[in-house]
């Protein structure tokens, strides 16, 4: 097997990172030992998630930088018992909802703001990674161009 290391830019906290890692070993432990974890604190539920995130950031720039499918595809976790899903944060209005659902970005006037980084949404997964995010909303962008409407992204 071929050994394929890649280079990647992160932001670590040292003493968030050392937290994540103490959690982590304790999980590890209680499953070796075939006992259920369960967080003892809301701490330990922060620090879990910041693990995803962490995790999701690398897998977004595989994606990004070198076109590794590491990303994991929505499964229909999001479906309601009735069958319709429910909104995702990112759909909720706020400085950073762009209007079109899985798209973290800030908009001014229908348009894209200056400056303002486009994401995909890491909790709905609707796109594979930020580079496709920033393209769907180019995309509609242009479309909305296109129809003469530069008010609606």
């Amino acid at each position: 097997m071929k050994n394929d290391l890649r280079d990647y830019s992160l932001r670590i906290d040292g003493p968030l990172l050392a937290g994540q890692r103490e959690l982590l070993l304790k999980v590890v432990d209680k499953v070796h030992r075939g006992e259920p974890y369960r967080p003892e604190s809301s701490g330990d539920q922060e620090l879990l998630q910041g693990v995803i995130v962490l995790l999701d950031e690398i897998a977004d720039q595989a994606h990004d930088r070198y076109g590794i499918d590491s990303l994991i595809k929505p499964d229909g976790s999001n479906d309601t018992a009735d069958g319709n899903e429910e909104r995702c944060e990112c759909e909720e209005p706020g400085y950073f909802c762009s209007g079109v659902p899985g798209i973290l970005a800030h908009i001014e006037d229908g348009i894209l703001a200056e400056g303002a980084k486009v994401e995909r949404c890491d909790i709905c997964c609707r796109y594979s990674s930020d580079a496709a995010a920033l393209e769907r909303l180019a995309n509609k962008q242009s479309e909305t161009d296109r129809k003469g409407d530069s008010h609606d992204v």
